[in-house]
């Protein structure tokens, strides 16, 4: 199925104060399609570490005609949010973050920011409003959200979890060789990536032909490489040269592999959702970067993990949603297309 051809509008906004300091800048854009129906869901997607919000683009225009082809079962309208030292907000926020400890971006600020999106004038009817959370790791974002919503307790509250990145500080800790040496090789790997490029088609040749970009689908990696970017001036005594860098500073990246406490948090989270809120998952059938003990963990009944269902996506690991968007967008949608059969008229769905 060819994807929608979706619209877009760029958003900046303002965030709380954290530690007496200014809040940061996060940028957000609002996706919608020329038959966008007003009464239909709104969809609210975060992103994984070292990625932006449009890397999820490909999968969200198929999701759109999915449920477009649905008489009872429309998206209305999809933001997308950049962690605020990832994407454009790492650009806009340039100047603020040199004043902030490398690493000091936490996903409970990014979480909060959301939620201080949630609770403006932007979002005006909540109750047609459903969450989503575009790959692994931002599944912790969800959870870090859960503690500022009012409304956590709406029984028609859906949650959808796609590859996440959720374990128990016990299993953590029983694993934590395994663990540790995954961080630390993904710290060393992430830094040891030159972070600038004489031009846009050196930066690009430079991903394509490196795990994981090269197991992208073509689509995403195009996606990558036209927002991952940007133009920078750079001098070397008295010469000038624009070169191509990452919106998003590599040591900000790597240090987000270190903040293994959200994962623990969001289990946790995860756990106590489930009593009262059905959460569909969807894991990828190779266990490359997330070991099947983290997937037995999500689904542990005897600990009261009992999502509502699982679907696993064949081919792709845990970089789903940039390997494989179209059968992740079929495994959503159906899903989605379930909020209207099982719900009443006027719900919030978070993801």
């Amino acid at each position: 199925m060819s994807p929608l051809q979706l619209r877009s509008e760029l958003f900046v906004f303002d965030t709380p104060p954290l530690h007496g300091l200014p809040g940061l800048k996060m940028t957000a854009k609002r996706y919608y399609t020329s038959s966008s129906d007003p009464q239909g869901l709104t969809l609210l997607f975060a992103h994984g570490i070292g990625a932006r919000q449009s890397i999820g683009n490909r999968c969200l225009g198929i999701c759109f005609s999915h449920q477009n082809l649905q008489q009872q079962s429309c998206i209305r309208e999809a933001w997308c949010f950049d962690w605020l030292n990832h994407g454009d907000a790492a650009v806009i926020n340039k100047t603020a973050l040199k004043r902030r400890s490398a690493g000091d971006v936490s996903i409970a600020e990014w979480a909060a920011a959301i939620a201080s999106f949630v609770k403006s004038p932007f979002l005006r009817e909540p109750q047609t409003s459903w969450f989503g959370a575009l790959s692994g790791f931002q599944c912790d974002v969800k959870y870090s959200l859960h503690a500022h919503f009012p409304c956590a307790t709406n029984p028609s509250l859906q949650v959808f979890l796609l590859e996440p990145s959720m374990l128990t500080r016990e299993l953590w800790m029983s694993h934590l060789v395994e663990r540790e040496t995954l961080m630390r090789r993904s710290t060393r790997a992430t830094l040891r990536r030159p972070d600038m490029f004489d031009t846009w088609e050196e930066a690009s040749n430079y991903y394509r032909k490196r795990k994981p970009w090269a197991g992208w689908n073509h689509e995403v990696f195009d996606i990558f490489t036209q927002y991952g970017f940007h133009s920078v001036g750079t001098q070397d005594g008295s010469k000038k040269e624009t070169k191509v860098t990452l919106k998003c500073d590599l040591l900000h990246e790597a240090l987000a592999y270190q903040d293994i406490e959200s994962h623990f948090e969001a289990t946790d989270q995860y756990t106590r959702l489930c009593c009262v809120v059905p959460v569909h998952i969807v894991f990828g059938t190779i266990p490359d970067y997330i070991p099947s003990y983290f997937q037995d963990c999500m689904t542990d009944v005897s600990q009261g993990r009992s999502p509502a269902s699982v679907k696993r996506v064949p081919g792709a690991g845990h970089g789903i949603l940039q390997q494989t968007p179209e059968a992740l967008a079929r495994a959503v949608s159906v899903g989605l297309n379930s909020i209207m059969r099982d719900s009443a008229s006027h719900l919030l769905h978070r993801l």
